[in-house]
């Protein structure tokens, strides 16, 4: 059992509160598309990288399948399960961007740039990359690596 088992569902039932507006226990259609773009919005913000919610026709696509009473809303428990089921690259996904992250900055960053200051010892007219202090020359590494990485998708 993993961290997103704890925290999702957590997130749902806060984001279910949040735009239950009249406190009924189940959201319609138009509160269901502002829930789904609210936990995007919180999962967007607390984590590197970037998934794009789905559209609104996705959302009241799967709407219909995830309203288990046919009564054209979702209780909390159909919520979650509706929540976890947009997210279509797995819900793992959102946490594998953390870990992914964490090897870039920690392991990736450091190498490339030690291979920086290395390989432009030897050059003409680069022998002053050397001088440069890590604390320095790795965040500009760092900034032209995400600006090369989000034009080059992988």
């Amino acid at each position: 059992m993993g961290l997103f088992d704890y925290l999702f569902p957590w997130m749902c039932k806060r984001v279910f509160r949040k735009v239950d507006y009249n406190s009924n226990g189940l959201i319609e259609p138009l509160e269901v598309e502002v829930a789904i773009l609210t936990l995007y919005n919180i999962v967007n913000k607390r984590l590197p990288g970037w998934q794009d919610p789905p559209t609104r026709d996705a959302i009241q696509a799967a709407l219909k399948s995830f309203d288990d009473d046919h009564n054209g809303a979702l209780d909390a428990a159909e919520f979650e399960r509706f929540a976890k089921s947009l997210m279509s690259t797995g819900p793992d996904m959102f946490f594998a961007r953390v870990g992914k992250d964490a090897v870039v900055k920690t392991a990736l960053l450091p190498a490339l740039t030690m291979g920086v200051k290395r390989a432009a010892a030897g050059m003409p007219g680069l022998e002053g990359i050397k001088d440069v202090p890590l604390a320095v020359l790795a965040p500009a590494i760092g900034v032209a690596f995400n600006a090369v990485r989000a034009l080059v998708p992988y």
